[in-house]
């Protein structure tokens, strides 16, 4: 009987000892495994760049929407119905050609009545002036067998008789003539020419309907030459000059348009402390509204290397990768920001630095360089 207890006994003892041994192994085990990860953790394969300091244009970044360079609101000056079909958004017109026309029946009517009572004036004092003004009959024949119904009315004849100019304005002659060089004024506002060749942005009214004395009808643009309105930071400001090319593109298409700087303008936007430049671009391609990028060639700046502005830990850092291993921080003066690159002057030629953006790297931290980018 006691031998069996001490039997049982040391089949329990060495359950024990096989479970003791098997709970401190994956302890090992586990600890290992750990050191390992964290090992790899340490030395992440990362990219590098290696820095070759010399001369480099700058170039900033602006956005904005094309405006049309010729643009204008069209408003009628007189009160009738449109009569023209061709007043619609999107024709075009060639310089000159009639954009729209206005019914003029009724005033048209009103100077035909007007020059048949300067007619008449006229015909009753050619008979006084062939009497007491000889010398000058054949040139009021001339103006009175001139005068159409039609057409514009005639210079008047030179008058260098003092009593023959008072005795033709005692017949009313020229207040009717004037009055209705007046009319014709007016006639001639009922047909709208185009000022230059372009189509017609957009229309207000359609054709049949009244259109009132100050009423704006429609906007005319000339669709090949743009302005890009953008604003500009008064730091950048400082490399931008009137006249500085400028390379545009496009998101939506695979193309590249030349402009220039047109003008900049001499106030400062209160609410974004910004300053509006145009850049002109002509290209028949284009259209209004369109919304391009823009890239102005600014100074050249010396001894410097461009680096993604992505790679900025705070405000004037970057990683460095000493012996290929070891990262780094260092303290940059940055010469220009701008959108995607800035240009640094204190880094020496051959210095690596990290060339991509991670988060969980930190300052000393151990790293593999897969290879260096320039």
């Amino acid at each position: 009987m006691l031998k069996q207890v001490k039997i049982r006994r040391s089949i329990v003892f060495g359950l024990l000892l096989i479970g003791v041994t098997i709970l401190v192994f994956k302890k090992i085990s586990t600890k290992a495994q750990k050191i390992e990860n964290k090992t790899s953790f340490q030395k992440l394969s990362v990219q590098a760049a290696e820095v070759k300091n010399k001369d480099q244009k700058l170039l900033i970044d602006l956005s904005g929407k094309l405006v049309a360079k010729n643009r204008i609101d069209i408003f009628s000056e007189v009160s009738g119905v449109l009569l023209s079909n061709s007043f619609r958004e999107g024709k075009r017109f060639s310089k000159g050609q009639v954009l729209a026309r206005i019914d003029d029946s009724e005033l048209r009517a009103t100077v035909k009545s007007q020059k048949s009572v300067l007619l008449n004036s006229v015909s009753q004092i050619l008979p006084d002036i062939a009497i007491d003004f000889p010398n000058e009959i054949d040139k009021w024949k001339a103006f009175h067998a001139a005068i159409d119904f039609d057409k514009s009315l005639p210079l008047l004849p030179e008058i260098s008789n003092d009593k023959l100019k008072m005795f033709i304005s005692s017949r009313n002659v020229f207040s009717n003539y004037f009055s209705i060089k007046a009319q014709e004024v007016r006639l001639a506002k009922h047909v709208i020419k185009a000022p230059f060749s372009g189509s017609l942005s957009s229309t207000d009214i359609n054709t049949g309907t009244l259109v009132r004395a100050g009423q704006r009808i429609g906007s005319f643009i000339q669709p090949n030459a743009y302005e890009l309105e953008a604003s500009v930071s008064l730091d950048d400001l400082k490399f931008i000059d009137v006249g500085r090319v400028v390379t545009l593109s496009s998101a939506e298409l695979d193309k590249t348009w030349a402009g220039k700087v047109l003008r900049i303008n001499e106030q400062l936007d209160p609410s974004t402390q910004s300053v509006k430049v145009y850049v002109g671009v002509n290209d028949p391609t284009l259209k209004e509204g369109q919304y391009l990028t823009a890239i102005v060639e600014g100074v050249t700046l010396n001894n410097v290397v461009s680096i993604p502005r992505s790679l900025l830990v705070g405000k004037t850092e970057i990683y460095l990768i000493e012996n290929d291993s070891v990262l780094t921080k260092e303290n940059i003066n940055v010469v220009y920001k701008g959108t995607e690159w800035m240009y640094v002057r204190n880094l020496e030629d051959g210095t690596k630095y990290l060339n991509q953006t991670i988060s969980s790297v930190h300052e000393g931290m151990i790293v593999t360089v897969l290879n260096n980018e320039e």
